[in-house]
């Protein structure tokens, strides 16, 4: 995967290579009328003139003192308006993440302690990683490794959430990129996701080509009625998970390694389909029931 040179214009390196700038949201500027994470841009710079903020501070801290909310709002002129946060530089027209920050290591996770609340069924709040390193030969942007995790149900309390990289080079980045959601491409109003305490975890050499099969994923307990685990066996070590009600709708969708509990309390009762992918080049699907 490529990236053209309008992505990367405003491309600046700021911190130490290897770190995530201001990873627990602790320090705050405040600009011309609104405040913004250091290092962290958002849409406060355009909503702030309607006293709306789609990017705020939280506190106490999960830990810390701070940690960082961003709730989609409806803003006069511009509809309902996402709450981004992206570490680098983000179009404010576009909403899309211009660059991000000098970064040269091969991580395989990103942890952060999170909550959110998708105010509609159909929306969805997102974590999202991207590294890639820039080719002197054709003044493109390669894709070294993606990850991205989909929240669409609610989650009131702090716990752990991980976001695995896919890994399509063996080369070292040059770059990291991580944007922060509150909301899909069709926001809606009050959705929302509080964020504290991101970090890079894990090192990966090389690209893992391993396929999936049946056999390498157990589920339990099913039936169930207000969580399931996923285990991944025989050194497959992760994956991406996707769940889909009856109907068909994507409901819940992440990465993880090893195993993971995912929470159903909130889920009508009825048959679910989980669709288990590796790399996006091999996968297997399964039957979760909820009583």
């Amino acid at each position: 995967m490529r990236f053209h040179l309008i992505y990367i214009l405003t491309l600046v390196f700021k911190t130490v290579v290897g770190q995530i700038p201001n990873n627990s949201f602790e320090t705050w500027n405040t600009m011309s009328g609104y405040s913004t994470p250091a290092n962290w841009d958002n849409l406060n710079q355009i909503t702030f003139s309607s006293g709306i903020f789609t990017c705020s501070q939280g506190t106490p801290g999960n830990p810390g003192s701070s940690y960082l909310i961003l709730m989609s709002k409806t803003v006069p002129g511009r509809g309902v308006v996402p709450g981004i946060a992206v570490s680098g530089k983000l179009d404010t027209s576009t909403y899309k993440p211009l660059s991000g920050y000098a970064f040269t290591n091969r991580p395989q996770s990103l942890n952060y302690n999170i909550q959110y609340m998708p105010y509609d069924p159909t929306d969805s709040s997102s974590v999202k990683v991207l590294l890639t390193r820039w080719d002197t030969t054709t003044l493109l942007r390669d894709t070294i490794a993606y990850g991205a995790s989909y929240y669409n149900a609610m989650a009131h309390s702090w716990f752990v959430g991980s976001t695995y990289l896919n890994y399509q080079s063996g080369d070292a980045p040059d770059s990291a990129l991580i944007v922060l959601s509150s909301s899909s491409s069709s926001p809606k109003e009050w959705s929302y996701i509080y964020l504290d305490n991101l970090q890079f975890s894990g090192s990966v050499i090389g690209i893992n080509e391993q396929s999936i099969n049946q056999e390498d994923v157990l589920i339990y307990p099913n039936p169930t009625i207000e969580s399931f685990t996923m285990e991944l066996k025989n050194n497959v070590d992760a994956a991406e998970i996707y769940v889909y009600d009856i109907m068909g709708k994507q409901i819940f969708r992440t990465s993880f390694s090893n195993s993971i509990t995912v929470n159903t309390m909130t889920w009508a009762r009825g048959t679910y389909f989980v669709k288990i992918s590796r790399n996006n080049k091999s996968s297997i699907n399964k039957k979760i029931i909820i009583q």
